[in-house]
This record gives structure tokens, C-alpha cells and sequence, in this order.
């Protein structure tokens, strides 16, 4: 079977694009991970300030 090369005249401009296009997603990805790491640390030091208001409501009540 015979394969006959078909290039695109714009294959070297969309091979940028698409380099273009996983440089922006590779640093959205960047992006999305110092975003949750930032939620996550928000959300232990909301729950470690709410036990420590628990802790001293328990004392005041006893």
C-alpha cells in the first residue's frame, strides 16, 4: 500500500500553535496547583482556627 505524503503550507504554523497552545496549558497546570495548594493551606488553618475556638469555648463551659 502506497502512502502519499499530503503536506499542509501551513504545517510549520500550526506545529507553533500548537507548542504555543501546551505552553499555555502546561502553566495553567502550574497555576491550578499553587492555587490549590494555597485552598488547601486556607482550609487547615480555618479548621485548626475553629478547634481552637472550640477549645476555648469547651473551657469557658466548664
Amino acid at each position: 500500500m502506497e502512502t502519499k505524503e499530503c503536506r499542509c503550507p501551513y504545517e510549520r504554523v500550526h506545529a507553533v500553535e500548537i507548542r504555543g497552545v501546551r505552553d499555555d496549558v502546561r502553566e495553567l497546570k502550574e497555576r491550578i496547583e499553587r492555587l490549590e495548594f494555597a485552598l488547601t493551606r486556607g482550609v487547615m488553618l480555618l479548621v485548626v482556627n475553629l478547634a481552637g475556638v472550640i477549645a476555648t469555648l469547651g473551657k469557658s463551659l466548664i
